[in-house]
Formats: structure tokens, C-alpha cells, sequence
């Protein structure tokens, strides 16, 4: 079964559909909270910015957790051995992204993707994505008492520029634990262009609306 095209368009269109379902909105309307998404950005910061840690919290766990479902389910189900399947679990886990990007439930108006794609990393690459979610944190709490009064730029911004920026690097440089290094590679330079891509748009959107940070 896994090795049907069919199959596999299967899992990388569930992939977009699941990675659509945008758990910042899905918070706000359990909160029974309007305009979510049109004030602000429609991720965990957003979520956090408007509602609160009782809504920043969830939103982040799943959205980083629907990131890490894609290529759990693909390596369950013995992508990873079949042919092109490398090639599947990464197309799969940059169009979950997509979809929460980009998302054909909320009218393509999603969120930056930083938590879908901690998931994703999380997943296929452990150690890389855990020495740079450390440094860029790091560098996060840096600026944000030492330089941020000067520059004005949220510190989560500036860790996850770092973090996109930096981890391709890493995977390049330091392929150590990778099952499959040059897949892996162009699976954190899509990440790379996806969330710097929608990470401009975003702030095109909403850089006049003062809670936009």
C-alpha cells in the first residue's frame, strides 16, 4: 500500500488539510473570542498577545504537535524503506506546514509556522533542532535585556530568525544522526523559505496594528 502514488498523495494532501486546522482560531472560538486573526497574527504569539497563556499554551502544543504527527505517522507506517519515501515524508511535512500557513479552512490567513515547524524538527532531526531551539533561546533572552529598548523587535522574532537561519546550517554541516542527510537538508531549506516568506507577509499585514509586536 505505501508504495501507491495514490497513497502517498493521500497522506501529502491529509498532510496540508491536517496542518490547515489552525488551533489559534480553534482556541478563540472556544473562548467564544472574535476577531482572532484580523488584529493579529493567527499563531501562539497572537494567541498569547490577545488571550493569555490559557490560550497561548494550547495553541503552541498543538500546532507544534500536528507538525510532528506528519512524519511520526510517516515513519510508523515504513515511508522512510519505500521507494521515494524520503521524498514523501519530506513534501508531507512542508505541506502540513503549508497548511498552517496557509490555511484552506480560515481563508488562507494563518499563522507564521514557527510551532508546526519545532514539531516537524523535532521529529527528523532531535539533536540539531535541540542545540538550536537552546542557542536561539539564548539569544532570545539576550537581546530581549540587553539591546531590545534600542531596536524595538520582539525577541521571539529575533530567536526565530536565528533558529530558521541557523538550523540548515547545522543539518548541513553536522549531518550526524540523520537517516537520510540530503532529504533532511532540503526539508530545512524549504522550512526556511516558507516561514521567512510568510514571516514577510505577515509583517506587510500587520505592521501598523501596534499588538502585532
Amino acid at each position: 500500500m505505501i508504495e501507491s502514488i495514490y497513497f502517498k498523495i493521500f497522506y501529502i494532501v491529509a498532510s496540508y488539510l491536517r496542518g490547515s486546522v489552525v488551533f489559534g482560531y480553534v482556541m478563540a472560538r472556544i473562548l467564544k473570542k472574535e476577531g482572532f486573526g484580523k488584529i493579529d497574527r493567527p499563531g501562539t504569539a497572537g494567541a498569547g498577545r490577545q488571550y493569555g497563556i490559557k490560550a497561548a499554551l494550547p495553541t503552541f502544543i498543538f500546532d507544534c504537535g500536528k507538525g510532528a504527527l506528519v512524519p511520526l505517522v510517516g515513519l510508523a507506517i515504513g515511508f522512510d524503506k519505500a521507494c521515494y519515501g524520503w521524498i514523501t515524508i519530506v513534501i508531507a511535512s512542508l505541506a502540513v506546514l503549508i497548511g498552517h500557513n496557509w490555511p484552506v479552512f480560515y481563508k488562507f490567513r494563518g499563522g507564521g509556522g514557527v510551532a508546526t515547524a519545532m514539531g516537524i524538527s523535532l521529529v527528523l532531526l532531535p539533536v540539531q533542532f535541540l542545540i538550536v531551539l537552546a542557542s536561539s533561546l539564548f539569544l532570545s533572552f539576550t537581546y530581549k535585556y540587553t539591546l531590545r529598548k534600542k531596536h524595538k523587535v520582539n525577541p521571539n522574532v529575533v530567536g526565530a530568525l536565528f533558529a530558521v537561519i541557523v538550523l540548515p546550517v547545522i543539518v548541513y554541516f553536522w549531518p550526524i544522526m540523520l537517516r537520510n542527510p540530503f532529504m533532511i537538508f532540503l526539508l530545512t531549506l524549504g522550512i526556511f523559505v516558507i516561514i521567512v516568506v510568510k514571516g514577510i507577509i505577515l509583517h506587510m499585514i500587520y505592521r501598523k496594528i501596534p499588538t502585532a509586536g
